[in-house]
């Protein structure tokens, strides 16, 4: 016959499981959540290719590709640091201080925690690829897809 003792560990050990369990439910769908938002690049590369001449298809896919490259860039760098840096509650600031190039940044939940929000910046920098297509220089583009995710989206 079990014990209290007995039973009580059982049920400690279960809800530890329970609470592994939730943490890589958490994990695994922030993953595939942001790989969902993250496809959504392809489908406004698409929409940019369909609404442009077929000569410049070419030049828009690079764009859009770079867009997620530079936005990468510009969000790891300083834009996850502006947005969700400094969570000392001891200092009122308007904008993140800590963090740059996901300095503190180590565990796998964090990580992932970047990647949906990447995943989001990235996107709303690929938005207005299709408005100034045939419209903009590269370097200029390039430019503001890193002002994007660095400054303006967090």
């Amino acid at each position: 016959m079990a014990t209290v003792e007995s039973i009580s560990a059982s049920i400690a050990a279960l809800e530890a499981g329970i609470e592994t369990t939730n943490g890589g439910l958490d994990v695994f769908y922030l993953l595939f959540a942001g790989a969902m938002v993250f496809f959504m690049q392809a489908g406004f590369a698409m929409l940019c290719a369909g609404s442009i001449r077929a000569k410049n298809v070419k030049n828009i896919m690079l764009k859009n590709i770079l867009d997620a490259c530079g936005g990468a860039v510009g969000f790891w760098t300083i834009g996850y640091a502006f947005a969700y840096g400094g969570a000392d509650s001891s200092k009122i600031t308007f904008i993140g201080n800590s963090d740059f190039v996901l300095a503190n940044i180590h565990d796998g939940a964090s990580l992932i925690g970047w990647f949906f929000q990447f995943a989001f910046a990235a996107t709303a920098a690929t938005i207005v690829a299709g408005t100034v297509a045939e419209r903009c220089k590269f370097e200029a583009y390039i430019a503001y897809s890193l002002m994007l995710t660095g400054f303006v989206y967090p």
